[in-house]
């Protein structure tokens, strides 16, 4: 009867820098800097030492053959270089949900894991680590069809001002510019020749000078035409800077 084979030990884990620091709380922060060009250059000076005894000891390609068992062996290289990749940049990101663990319990103002604060932390003469909120850009929906409305009737009774006229013909040049915009925009079903999508800036300008006219219904007409949706909430942005 065979004896059973014992299990393989598993591979003895690298020894790299404590991450956080020794039991002591002490951290070796020059040598996890050196870490990484250090490693990247024993693997690939390791890779290409192989490969160059391996081809010596091949010999001369004669056969396509000839190249499918370093091609192989290469192959699983790459694949199990890749996956370790990984593991560091899954360390990284845990890392950097440490920070914002942090910065959360010091700025007293967390709303559903979301930072609401910025954390600024000394890191040497004239530096400090920044750590603020990371959003995605905030989007516009945009009420075209009241902003080209009220601007037909701002420049309709622009136009016939200090001249006698009626209601219906202030409305009938409203809805003369309307319709010539909607032919030319897309409005009230109509196909339009392109998209318009208004500036923020340009018309939160407009939006100033009606309010310093007083025309406070005009402004906020203006206001309503553009709903802002913030954007969400991706984690944190850790930078290196200038201490202020």
């Amino acid at each position: 009867m065979t004896e059973p084979t014992a299990p393989t030990a598993p591979p003895e884990a690298p020894n790299l820098p404590a991450p956080i620091g020794a039991a002591d709380g002490s951290l070796d922060v020059d040598a996890l800097r050196q870490l990484a060009p250090r490693l990247r250059r024993d693997l690939i000076d390791s890779l290409r030492a192989s490969a160059t005894a391996f081809r010596q000891a091949r010999g001369t390609v004669v056969v396509p053959e000839d190249t499918y068992d370093l091609v192989r062996r290469a192959t699983s290289a790459g694949e199990v270089l890749r996956s370790m990749a990984e593991a560091f940049l899954a360390a990284a990101r845990e890392a950097d949900s440490i920070v914002e663990e942090e910065a959360l319990a010091v700025s007293g103002a967390e709303l559903d894991g979301v930072l609401l604060a910025s954390l600024f932390v000394p890191d040497g003469a004239g530096q400090r680590i920044a750590v603020r909120a990371d959003r995605e850009s905030s989007s516009s929906t945009w009420d075209v069809a009241s902003l080209v409305g009220w601007l037909a009737e701002d420049e309709a009774r622009d136009h016939l001002a200090g001249v006698p006229h009626t209601d219906e013909e202030v409305d009938d040049l409203v809805e003369y510019g309307r319709g010539l915009v909607g032919r030319l925009i897309g409005l009230d079903g109509l196909d339009g020749l392109g998209k318009f999508t208004p500036g923020a800036k340009p018309v939160e300008a407009l939006r100033k000078r009606l309010a310093e006219q007083q025309r406070d219904a005009d402004a906020a007409v203006i206001r309503q035409v553009r709903q802002v949706t913030p954007g969400r909430y991706k984690g944190v942005k850790i930078t290196r800077e200038e201490a202020k």
